[in-house]
C-alpha cells in the first residue's frame, strides 16, 4: 500500500523504543511498525523489559543497548509508562538527537505530572482526535498528530466474512478485566435481559488484569448460578484467539474509556456486529455507523491501576445499564438481520490493518515532513 510514499532519505535512523508484548495493542504496535518501515529507514526497535514470541525477521530488528539508540527515537507507550522511560531515555541522550512520542490516554484529562514528561518531546502522535483536545487543554506544548493505530489484521481478514449465527446467539467480550473495560455491567445487563435462557450465551474472555475484578465477575456468576455465561482467562496463541472472534454473534465493549479499542475492529474484520460506548476512542468506532452504540453515559473519576490514582486524570465515563439491556434485546431479536451488509465492517476495518491501511503511509509522510 505504502510503496509511492517510500522515502529518498533512506538514510534516515529511527530507534523504535516501548514495551513489546504481541498480545496488547500497543505492545504490538512496535515491533509490527518497525517491520513494515525497515525496508524504508533504517531501523532498530528497542524494548522496555522482556519481549518475546518474534519471529526471526523481527529479532533481526531488536536493540537492547540504550547506548546505540539512533538519532531519531520514537517512544511508543501508553501515558503512565512514559515518565519512567524518559527518566531512562534521559541517561543515554545524545547531542542533537531527536524524541518524539506515539501515545495515548483513556480519560480527560492529563496530570500536570505526566504533561511535564510529555513536553519533553519534540512533537506528540496520538491514535484518535479526541486526544488533541485533552493532550492540548492539559498544557501538553509539542504539536499533537493524529495518526490512527494500526496492527496486523491480516490473519482476521483472511478468515471468511461471518455469515451464519450461533445457536444459542453468542454475546462477548475479550478485554483485559479490569474496572475500565466494565465487564460487570455487560454481565449483570446480560443476566437481567435473559436471565438463564438457553438460547443466549455470554462469553467473556480476559487475557489478563485486575484480581479484584476477576474476582468480583466470578462471584457475581457463582451467587447467581449462571449456566448461560462462558468464562475463561489466560493468554490463548493466535489461532486460538482468532477462533474465540469466529464463536461470537456479537461484539460488546462497553468501556468507560479507550486510547485505542482494537478488540472491536478485530471483532469487525470478521464481519461480527459489535456495540461499543461512545467516549475517547471508541467515539470514531461509534460514528463509523457500522456499530450499535450506548450514548447515555455519566462522568466518573478516571480509574487507572492503583499506583496512578493518586493523580489527576480527569474522568471517564460510564454506559447506562438499561440502554445496553435494550441493545442486546434489539440484536437478540432481530439477530437474523444483523449480518446483512456486514461486509461494510470488514472493508471499514481493513483501514487500521498495518498493510493494507494507511497508517505506514503516514508514518512515512510525518518523517519525511519534520525531518526532510
Amino acid at each position: 500500500m505504502w510503496t509511492p510514499f517510500i522515502s529518498t532519505l533512506l538514510t534516515l535512523s529511527i530507534s523504535i523504543a516501548g514495551t513489546i508484548n504481541k498480545r496488547d495493542g500497543i505492545g504490538r504496535q512496535s515491533i509490527e511498525l518497525g517491520t513494515a518501515l525497515k525496508n524504508t529507514y533504517n531501523i532498530q526497535v528497542v524494548p522496555f523489559g522482556e519481549c518475546g514470541e518474534l519471529s526471526k525477521e523481527e529479532m533481526e530488528l531488536v536493540e537492547t543497548d540504550l547506548r546505540n539508540l539512533h538519532p531519531i527515537v520514537l517512544l511508543n507507550t501508553s501515558l503512565p509508562e512514559i515518565p519512567h522511560m524518559v527518566e531512562i531515555l534521559k541517561r543515554y541522550k545524545k547531542p542533537g538527537q531527536r524524541f518524539l512520542a506515539y501515545t495515548m490516554i483513556e480519560s480527560d484529562f492529563v496530570d500536570p505530572r505526566f504533561v511535564e514528561y510529555l513536553n519533553f518531546f519534540e512533537a506528540i502522535l496520538v491514535p484518535d482526535p479526541f486526544l488533541v483536545e485533552v493532550f492540548q487543554k492539559s498544557g501538553v506544548k509539542p504539536p499533537i498528530e493524529v495518526i490512527p493505530l494500526a496492527v496486523d489484521l491480516s490473519k482476521f481478514l483472511s478468515k471468511p466474512l461471518k455469515k451464519t449465527l450461533h445457536k444459542p446467539f453468542v454475546f462477548g467480550n475479550f478485554s483485559g478485566c479490569i474496572f475500565r473495560k466494565d465487564q460487570k455491567i455487560l454481565l449483570e445487563a446480560f443476566h437481567e435481559e435473559f436471565g438463564s435462557s438457553e438460547e443466549v450465551l455470554l462469553y467473556l474472555f480476559f487475557r489478563g488484569g485486575d484480581t479484584a475484578c476477576i474476582k468480583e465477575i466470578r462471584k457475581y456468576i457463582q451467587s447467581h448460578g449462571l449456566k448461560n455465561v462462558k468464562i475463561e482467562s489466560g493468554p490463548k496463541p493466535p489461532r486460538a484467539y482468532i477462533e474465540a472472534f469466529e464463536s461470537l454473534d456479537c461484539y460488546v465493549s462497553p468501556s468507560w474509556g479507550e486510547g485505542f479499542s482494537i478488540q472491536p475492529r478485530e471483532a469487525m474484520a470478521l464481519g461480527i456486529p459489535t456495540i461499543v460506548s461512545r467516549n475517547t476512542g471508541q467515539i470514531t468506532i461509534a460514528d463509523s455507523g457500522l456499530a450499535f452504540v450506548l450514548c447515555k453515559q455519566e462522568n466518573i473519576k478516571a480509574v487507572y491501576s492503583l499506583g496512578y490514582n493518586i493523580f489527576n486524570m480527569g474522568n471517564m465515563q460510564r454506559s447506562n445499564k438499561e440502554e445496553l439491556k435494550e441493545l442486546l434485546k434489539k440484536i437478540f431479536i432481530q439477530k437474523n438481520m444483523i449480518l446483512d451488509g456486514n461486509e461494510k465492517l470488514r472493508d471499514w476495518a481493513t483501514r487500521y490493518d498495518i498493510e493494507r491501511g494507511p497508517f505506514v503511509e503516514e508514518f512515512i509522510q510525518f518523517f519525511e515532513k519534520t525531518f526532510g
